[in-house]
């Protein structure tokens, strides 16, 4: 049995806003490694949160203007991947 269609508008309860957000957040976040590990291919993502905190994530090691590129250490729970050699994910506070 498949999951129900969920309706795409505005979640009211700002608890359940933020867990959603999350939780979206972290799926393409893993996304976009698994592009670019499975095609070879560069990939960004830039995604600011409502209170206008900032995640990014890049393949390579270039950067956006404006933002410093962050080494993250070899234990990547953001991706939910173990990867020696993940860069560009940034959760500033």
């Amino acid at each position: 049995m498949g999951r129900g269609k969920v309706e795409m508008r505005r979640i009211e309860n700002k608890i359940s806003r933020q867990v959603t957000f999350a939780k979206r957040r972290n799926g393409l976040l893993k996304k976009a490694y698994e592009l670019s590990l499975l095609c070879d291919a560069e990939v960004a993502l830039i995604i600011f949160s409502g209170r206008g905190r900032l995640f990014e994530f890049s393949s390579s090691s270039c950067s956006i203007p404006g933002s410093s590129p962050i080494f993250i250490e070899p234990r990547v729970e953001i991706l939910g991947v173990a990867c020696s050699d993940c860069r560009g994910v940034r959760d500033d506070k």
